[in-house]
C-alpha cells in the first residue's frame, strides 16, 4: 500500500533545502547489485544534507530490507573518476543496500544560485512562514493518506468502511437489529471437521430468516457448537427459544439447528472489526475480481480446457490496469466465445480492462521409450501399461495453459508411478518441431495431444534374462477376411504394416498372445478378419514353430529374441 503521509519534519527539511538553493529528493535506482559509487547529477557537490534508502539487516532466512536514514559516518563524498571534484557518494563497507531499492538524496552543489534569504534560523520571519506552510502541507499529506486507506476493507473506518463493504452487499448490524445464537448439532455417524459457512440461513419455517454472522466448525468429536446469527433485515421479527429450527440449505454432517434462547435486539452497533471480518468472508465467497476467480470461473465452463492470464509488467501487457486473457477452447464456436465474454464481464474487477484472445491449436506428438521392470512382461500387461501412459500424457497436456512451460520431470515422475515401468524417455514435437525440456509453449495456442499422436518405441526390460545367442522370431498370419471395404491387396498391405509395427514394439522375453496380435492388426473401417479361422504362426530361428488360435495360451519368446513380421496370407 502506498504511503502518502509525509511527516512534518521531512516537509520542513525539503522546503529549507529548496529555499537555500539545494537539490531536493534526487532519486537513485539501485539494481540487483548495488554499485560502489552513486554519482549525483548537479556536480560538483559541496555537501549532502540528507540521504535515505533501504538496507539489508540479518542473515539467511532472517534477512530483510528496512528503511534507513544514513548519517555522515555511513558515507563519504568522492570524485567519480578518482581525480576531479567530488561528485559521487560512496557508502561504507558495513552498509548493505537492498537490491532493487531507491536512494533519496538532498544536497548542495558547489555553485549555488543567489538567494535573498539570509536568515533561516528558528524564529526568523522566513523560517516562521516556511514552517507554517509546511504544517499545512503535512496536514494535506495526512488527509491524502486517510482518503487512500478509506478505499480498502483492511484500513477503512466508520462510514468509509460501510461504503466499501456495500460493494459486496454487506451492511453493518445496527443497534436494535435482531441478533441471537443458534446451536448446530452433529449428525450421528458423521466424522471429521464440519464447516458452517458464514451467511448460512436458519428460519422458523414460516418465512422469518436469520443468517450466521461468523464462520464456525465442528471439530472431530465435537457434538455441537453455538453460532451468532442476525436478522436478515433490521425489521426481522424477534423469535422465542426453539423457533429457529430449520436449516434452509443442508450442511453435510449437521443433523439439526435450534436456538436455546430467544433472539434479542442488539444493544450497540456492530464494530468496525466485526464488520471487517464479515466483509472479508463475503468478498471471498463472491469469487470475483481476482486472477483465481477469472481462471476458475472460465475453466469451470465445460468447453474451456485452459486459461492463461498476463498482467503488467509482463511484456505482452503495455500498462497497469490491463489484463491479457488467453482462453483455450476444446470446441471453439461463436456461441462459446459469447459465453466466455459474458463470464469475463461477470468476473472482471472494476476499472480493469481485459483483452480476451482465443488460442489456436498446437499439435503435440510424443514418442515414449519405456523400460519395463524385471526381465519379462506378457503382452497384455505391456499394452495395459502403454494405455495408462497414453492416458496420463493426454491428461497432462489438456491441463497446459497457453504460454505454459513444458516440464518433462513431472510427466516422467507420474509415469514411473506404475510399478511395471522402471524408466521412461519422452521425445516431444510441436507442429513437427522438436521440443526440449523447459520449452515455452506459444502464448496464442492451446496444446492438443490426440491418442494417435502418442507412439511407443521398442520395448526393453530392466533386466534381460540369460538366453544365449541372439535369435529371430518370425510371426506369420493365415486366415480369411470376413468383410472388406477396400481391395484385398490393400487390406493385406494394411495388415502387414500393423503387424510390423506390433512386432517392432516387442522385446526379448515378450509373451506373444493371440488377442494382442488380433488387436494390433484390427482396422474395422477397412476390413474385418474372421478370428475363428485366423492362425498365428510363431517360428523361432532354428527352434521349430507354434500355431496360435483363439483361446490358446501365448508364446513366450527367448530373452535374446528379435521379433520380425514375416508373411501375411489372408484371402477374402
Amino acid at each position: 500500500m502506498s504511503d502518502f503521509a509525509r511527516p512534518y519534519p521531512d516537509v520542513v527539511r525539503d522546503l529549507l533545502t529548496v529555499l537555500t538553493g539545494g537539490t531536493v529528493n534526487e532519486v537513485k535506482e539501485i539494481g540487483a547489485v548495488p554499485p560502489d559509487l552513486i554519482p549525483l547529477d548537479d556536480r560538483p557537490v559541496r555537501r549532502v544534507s540528507h540521504l535515505a534508502g533501504k538496507v539489508l539487516v540479518g542473515k539467511g532466512e532472517q534477512e530483510k530490507a528496512i528503511p534507513w536514514r544514513f548519517s555522515e559516518r555511513d558515507f563519504e563524498l568522492v570524485a567519480a573518476d578518482g581525480l576531479g571534484e567530488r561528485s559521487a557518494i560512496r557508502l561504507g563497507r558495513k552498509v548493505r543496500l537492498a537490491p532493487f531499492s531507491t536512494l533519496e538524496v538532498n544536497y548542495y552543489p558547489e555553485r549555488l544560485r543567489p538567494t535573498p534569504i539570509t536568515d533561516i534560523n528558528v524564529g526568523s520571519v522566513a523560517r516562521t512562514l516556511l514552517e507554517t506552510i509546511a504544517r499545512e502541507m503535512a496536514t494535506q499529506y495526512q488527509q491524502l493518506q486517510l482518503v487512500y486507506e478509506s478505499g480498502f476493507v483492511e484500513t477503512a473506518k466508520g462510514d468509509s468502511l460501510e461504503k466499501v463493504v456495500a460493494l459486496v452487499d454487506v451492511r453493518r448490524i445496527a443497534r436494535g437489529s435482531p441478533v441471537g445464537k443458534v446451536r448446530f448439532s452433529r449428525a450421528a455417524g458423521s466424522s471429521g471437521t464440519i464447516f458452517i459457512p458464514i451467511d448460512s440461513v436458519v428460519t422458523d419455517g414460516k418465512g422469518t430468516r436469520y443468517r450466521t454472522t461468523v464462520e464456525a466448525s465442528l471439530v472431530p468429536n465435537q457434538l455441537s457448537a453455538e453460532v451468532w446469527v442476525h436478522g436478515e433485515s433490521p425489521k426481522t421479527k424477534l423469535l422465542p427459544a426453539g423457533a429457529l429450527a430449520v436449516l434452509e440449505r443442508a450442511i453435510a454432517g449437521v443433523a439439526s439447528v435450534a436456538n436455546a434462547e430467544g433472539t434479542w435486539a442488539a444493544a450497540e452497533d456492530e464494530s468496525d472489526d466485526q464488520l471487517r471480518a464479515r466483509a472479508r468472508r463475503a468478498i471471498h465467497a463472491t469469487g470475483k475480481g481476482t486472477r483465481d476467480a477469472l481462471r476458475f470461473g472460465l475453466e469451470s465452463l465445460p468447453f474451456v480446457s485452459a486459461v492463461s492470464i498476463a498482467e503488467y509488467p509482463d511484456p505482452a501487457v503495455p500498462m497497469p490496469g490491463q489484463v491479457l486473457l488467453t482462453v483455450a477452447c476444446t470446441v471453439d464456436t461463436p456461441g462459446n466465445r459469447a459465453i466466455v465474454a459474458q463470464r469475463v464481464e461477470e468476473l472482471r474487477p472494476a476499472g480493469i480492462f481485459i483483452e480476451t484472445r482465443f488460442a489456436g491449436a498446437l499439435k503435440l506428438a510424443v514418442v515414449v521409450n519405456p523400460l519395463f521392470a524385471g526381465d519379462r512382461l506378457d503382452v497384455g500387461q505391456q499394452e495395459a501399461a502403454k494405455d495408462a501412459m497414453r492416458a496420463a500424457l493426454i491428461a497432462r497436456v489438456a491441463g497446459l495453459a497457453p504460454g505454459a512451460t513444458l516440464r518433462l520431470g513431472p510427466m516422467v515422475a507420474q509415469l514411473l508411478g506404475d510399478a511395471r515401468v522402471a524408466d521412461v524417455k519422452l521425445a516431444w514435437t510441436a507442429d513437427g518441431a522438436a521440443l526440449a525440456d523447459g520449452a515455452l509453449l506459444p502464448a496464442d495456442k492451446a496444446a492438443r495431444l490426440a491418442p494417435e499422436d502418442v507412439s511407443f518405441g521398442p520395448v526393453n526390460f530392466e533386466r534381460q534374462a540369460a538366453g544365449g545367442a541372439p535369435v529371430s522370431v518370425m510371426i506369420d498370419l493365415d486366415g480369411r477376411f470376413a468383410s472388406l471395404a477396400l481391395s484385398e491387396a490393400g487390406a493385406v498391405a494394411g495388415v502387414q504394416q500393423r503387424l510390423q509395427r506390433f512386432a517392432g514394439g516387442l522385446a526379448g522375453g515378450a509373451d506373444i498372445g493371440f488377442d494382442a496380435v488380433a488387436a494390433a492388426i484390427r482396422n474395422d473401417a477397412s476390413y474385418v478378419i474372421d478370428l475363428e479361422r485366423l492362425v498365428i504362426v510363431v517360428e523361432t530361428e532354428g527352434g521349430g514353430f507354434v500355431e496360435l488360435r483363439r483361446g490358446d495360451p501365448g508364446f513366450v519368446s527367448p530373452a535374446s529374441a528379435t521379433m520380425v513380421a514375416r508373411a501375411v496370407r489372408l484371402t477374402s
